[in-house]
């Protein structure tokens, strides 16, 4: 299989992954590559030991070569323009008094068409703007209404773990992301600490969810009874990575047990009532002597106290 590269367009372009073929790629080199923009410049900057190919839905572009000289300055012309034509978006902006706020404009590779993507509240009717931009630019334009979470894909940041944004390094799609997710994985709600630069919810949510939902499966629901090897307790609290639990017992202490250590079910001790009762009080149709044994239901207790049927405590 042919090695993968990512390479990268500047600041504010999502790089991308391509398969480098027999050439010999080096870190920082200029390549030119074929992109959803046309033919475009790139340079390399990582070379990645393991892609999952086999969960594409469609194949990765090959590099085409090296980049020349004449492609490098034709690469430097193109930046050039966009930046005059984004000074020329932002006045026709103002001009026709649109409330949308400008994100970025991109040309084309051969320089015939025009991306503008904007940010705005509702609806905006753009056409007097769309004529005004053809004949300032001389070529065609489409604009295009992005939200919040493409925004920040666009422009960029560096998120609360320290790395670049995974909208704007990798991720070329959103999943849905709910509080469940952040509520599963017994995160704290607080909204700074999870959501995003663009405002969202992070994007990283839905990696482990899956997981945890898979180990939590195996363990006894929160304020489920269970049966330890020191008696009948309550689920407090699930360690979900660990698959342990924490239990309170009938005399009031917390204890850490593994899933593996409890029983939840009535089959795994046929003994004990459902609702186990406290220490020293009778179940239904028990009877207590003078010294007062705890019984189960249908147990019978001597005046020596303390024998129990079936059920004893």
């Amino acid at each position: 299989m042919a090695p993968v590269v990512k390479v990268s367009f500047g600041d504010q372009e999502r790089e991308q992954f391509y398969y480098a073929g027999s050439l010999p790629i080096s870190l920082g080199m200029p390549v030119v590559v074929e992109s959803d923009r046309g033919i475009l410049v790139g340079k390399v900057t990582a070379k990645v030991p393991y892609y999952p190919v086999h969960k594409l839905t469609k194949p990765l572009r090959e590099i085409r070569r090296p980049a020349t000289p004449a492609d490098l300055e034709r690469a430097e012309h193109l930046k050039a323009r966009q930046k005059e034509a984004r000074v020329a978006v932002e006045e026709a902006i103002q001009q026709h008094q649109l409330p949308m706020n400008l994100v970025d404009v991109r040309f084309s590779g051969d320089q015939s068409r025009c991306l503008v993507r904007f940010n705005a509240e509702g609806r905006v009717d753009f056409r007097n703007l769309v004529r005004d931009l053809a004949h300032r630019l001389r070529m065609r334009i489409e604009m295009r209404q992005i939200g919040a979470r493409d925004e920040a894909s666009v422009t960029g940041a560096i998120g609360t773990c320290g790395r670049t944004l995974c909208c704007k390094s990798w991720l070329k799609e959103f999943q849905p992301i709910s509080i469940k997710m952040a509520k599963e994985q017994n995160l704290s709600l607080n909204s700074s600490k999870i959501s995003g630069a663009c405002g969202r919810l992070k994007c990283c949510l839905s990696y482990e969810y899956t997981m945890y939902q898979d180990l939590r499966r195996g363990l006894p629901k929160v304020g489920g009874h269970v049966m330890t090897h020191q008696g009948a307790g309550l689920v407090k609290q699930h360690h979900v990575l660990e698959e342990s639990l924490m239990v309170q017992l009938e005399d009031g202490s917390f204890v850490r047990y593994r899933a593996n250590e409890v029983a939840v079910r009535k089959a795994d001790y046929p003994d004990q009532p459902a609702i186990p009762p406290i220490s020293g009080s009778c179940g239904s149709g028990g009877g207590c002597g003078s010294k007062g044994g705890g019984c189960g239901s249908g147990g019978g207790c001597g005046s020596g106290g303390g024998g129990c049927g079936s059920g004893g405590g």
